[in-house]
């Protein structure tokens, strides 16, 4: 089990970013959102030890599958975002105690079948505020209440951003229709960047996702501290010396321009790493970074190490994390820090610190 390729997870910056994040919201609510296998850091663990912190008033994740699976980790309230596919699921989260979105008429109408909704249970209603995916008509509002009125002692209206840098529209359309109707109802529609960038999309509840993990791809600039909770690291398992011409990788898509030192390391596309990094994404070797060269295999990536005089096998290489920022080595190859953090692979083990 001495495979060098790791993912460390960093539960003490985990830590830090909630009471930085935290420092910037005004008395909302906190549900922290950990779909995805906690955004690829692992949901019982992380889950686990969010659930100590007092900031943290519920959980959210994607699926039906994933807060039923939550519910042994933790007695705080967990919402179901994509809410019930059909009428026994809504009765499995009913009896699980668990919160759910309600985004269309096909919900409702099977949820009609129930008698009675648990009196203690919360009704999330989400509205399309222009994210054109889920969510009723947000001027049906009205109609969409009615129809709850008498299901649930507890209704939080709420909308999803579709754009985290620029959501002033998506805001206004939203108070503007309940100033309309002058409606006195608990409410929540900002994720990590509507929460740090527009204040005032906080309303009650927020509902920060990959900010807790140390991204800062959707805030502005020099808003809140954060830090990487993952660093992925590995070392090399081949050093060698190539001639000049030579071609490295599958279809041979890069070649030596002079004799050249590389490197291969036991990480590829089977462990998380994007294969749209072959030949442009950078790893850091001692506080340098190193281009990634030739096409990605699912279990081997090489490195240029031409400016390395010195590497041996006992050297740290960090894919993304500490002192190389997963928001930037996205960026290398046109990719997103979501994508690169739920991408990692259960190939890849998981070490935990504090």
């Amino acid at each position: 089990m001495n495979r060098p390729t790791l993912a460390e997870i960093d539960l003490k910056a985990l830590d830090i970013n909630v009471k930085n994040l935290k420092k910037n919201v005004r008395s909302a609510k906190f549900y922290s959102v950990v779909k995805a296998n906690a955004y690829g850091h692992g949901l019982k663990k992380v889950v686990k030890h969010l659930n100590r912190n007092q900031d943290i008033n519920g959980f959210c994740v994607a699926t039906s599958e994933e807060a039923i699976n939550l519910r042994s980790s933790t007695k705080k309230s967990i919402l179901d975002l994509e809410g019930p596919y059909d009428l026994l699921d809504a009765k499995e989260l009913l009896r699980n105690k668990i919160q759910f979105v309600v985004h269309s008429s096909r919900q409702i109408n099977f949820l009609r079948k129930i008698k009675n909704f648990y009196s203690s249970q919360p009704i999330w209603l989400k509205f399309d505020s222009g994210m054109n995916r889920l969510g009723f008509p947000i001027e049906d509002i009205q109609k969409i209440l009615k129809e709850f009125e008498n299901k649930a002692n507890q209704i939080v209206l709420m909308s999803h951003f579709s754009n985290f840098k620029g959501n002033v529209q998506q805001i206004n359309k939203f108070e503007n229709i309940l100033s309309k109707e002058k409606l006195n109802i608990k409410k929540s529609l900002c994720n990590s960047g509507g929460m740090i960038n527009f204040p005032s999309s906080q309303k009650d509840i927020a509902r920060p996702g990959i900010s807790l993990f140390g991204s800062k791809s959707n805030l502005k600039k020099n808003l809140v501290k954060l830090k990487p909770v993952m660093t992925l690291k590995s070392k090399f398992i081949s050093i060698k010396e190539i001639e000049k011409g030579e071609k490295v990788g599958y279809e041979g898509t890069w070649r030596a321009p002079k004799r050249t030192k590389i490197g291969i390391l036991p990480i590829g596309y089977g462990d998380g790493l994007p294969l749209n990094m072959s030949n442009c994404g950078k790893v850091k070797i001692k506080g340098k970074l190193a281009p990634i060269i030739g096409k990605i295999s699912m279990d081997m990536t090489a490195i240029d190490l031409s400016h390395f005089s010195k590497i041996g096998y006992k050297d740290e290489i960090i894919i993304w994390g500490k002192g190389h920022d997963i928001d930037t080595v996205a960026k290398f190859a046109d990719n997103s820090s979501y994508s690169l953090m739920t991408g990692v692979t259960n190939r890849v083990k998981k070490v935990y610190k504090l």
